[in-house]
């Protein structure tokens, strides 16, 4: 779930984006440790370092690796949806550090094609072209919360049984 945070000091909306994760942020302050041991001190430095370069390697392997090389376009079969967050294509910039947007409003063409769709991202709206705009595979299915039960299933979509006693 991808959201959009609120920084009440400068009053203003930032979003979440995979650079955000990769790189965090400087550590401004170190907690306050009771007894100073050099080599805790040292292991945990070299953890805190290390882990941007584990996590970019992880969202590069699991999930850049699998994110469609899209030569068939989607928006041609599934087309863009308002409410629905996709990566900003940016020549400029390697996947990795492309924009999340929340596609606004959709705007069709004169073929009622849907060409265009009006983005927010960080603290801007824009109109873009839908060949700009990546889907993340990313689908939020309702659950249904009604009076009948969710039957149980496995990992291989088998409904369980309960044993009669």
């Amino acid at each position: 779930m991808v959201r959009f945070l609120r920084n009440e000091d400068l009053k203003e909306d930032s979003s979440i984006k995979p650079e955000k994760f990769l790189h965090g942020t400087p550590i401004s302050s170190v907690p306050h440790v009771d007894i100073i041991d050099k080599s805790k001190l040292n292991k945990r430095c070299k953890c805190i370092h290390r882990l941007p370069q584990t996590l970019r390697s992880q969202f590069r392997s699991q999930y850049l690796r699998h994110l469609r090389q899209q030569s068939i376009k989607i928006y041609n079969t599934q087309p863009v949806k308002v409410d629905e967050i996709d990566l900003l294509e940016d020549n400029n910039k390697r996947r990795s550090y492309w924009n999340l947007a929340r596609v606004l409003k959709v705007i069709p063409g004169r073929d009622v094609q849907i060409r265009l769709a009006l983005i927010k991202f960080e603290n801007s709206e824009l109109l873009r072209p839908v060949q700009k705009l990546y889907r993340l595979e990313l689908e939020n299915p309702l659950v249904k919360t009604g009076d009948e039960p969710i039957p149980l299933t496995t990992s291989s979509g088998k409904v369980v049984k309960t044993p009669a006693k």
